[in-house]
């Protein structure tokens, strides 16, 4: 057990060498401390709710309700085990890190940014269409700009999103069996309309 656990260590390194010290690009380096931006979130949502509010009504608000109610879940459990395993980022321990941001001394395992995003992306999973796909991938890149900036191991990254995506779909199986018409994006199901008028039988 020891030694897998040496090995999955050593791997973890090499891979966070890898992703932050030798596959770096000009444009990643000025798209990567964007994502990891707490306010680059704000702005995201600051769009994304109200555009789709107008699209889909109140039903749009209630998913927005079950998002926040995922993260602040995500987040609390999240700290709860940065606490109890003390992990120390990548950042303070390793030699030649290109750190592209702060390295704060919060603890590393997991990831918040990468679990509150994969949080998101696990409520919006079941009923958002295509907005899924957007989310899904945001949370990706923010993910990937954590180790990238190197403040973060991939194994943070990738606990974090796990964590995160399973309390969000969670929360929205949770929801669709209690409000199924109330918080999805798609039509109740069993709604369907009207046949045209002259596809309908006539009456005997």
């Amino acid at each position: 057990m020891g030694d897998a656990l040496s090995l999955l260590q050593a791997l973890d390194r090499k891979v966070f060498l890898l992703l932050n010290g030798t596959l770096h690009y000009p444009l990643l380096d000025l798209l990567m401390p964007l994502l990891s931006d707490k306010r680059f979130g704000l702005w995201v949502a600051a769009v994304c709710v109200p555009a789709l509010a107008l699209r889909y009504g109140r039903r749009a608000w209630a998913l927005a309700g079950l998002a926040v109610l995922a993260v602040a879940v995500t987040d609390l459990g999240a700290n709860a085990v940065k606490h109890a395993v003390e992990r120390t980022r990548p950042c303070h321990v390793l030699e030649g890190v290109r750190l592209l941001s702060g390295c704060t001394r919060s603890f590393a395992l997991p990831s918040n940014h990468a679990a509150n995003l994969a949080a998101i992306a696990g409520v919006l999973w079941l009923s958002a269409g295509r907005w899924r796909w957007i989310v899904l991938l945001l949370a990706a890149g923010v993910g990937y700009s954590r180790v990238y900036l190197g403040v973060h191991y991939p194994t943070d990254v990738l606990l974090g999103a796990l964590w995160g995506g399973v309390v969000g779909y969670g929360t929205a199986w949770g929801a669709a069996r209690l409000l199924p018409a109330s918080w999805t994006l798609r039509p109740a199901a069993g709604r369907e309309s009207s046949p045209p008028e002259g596809n309908r039988d006539s009456a005997p």
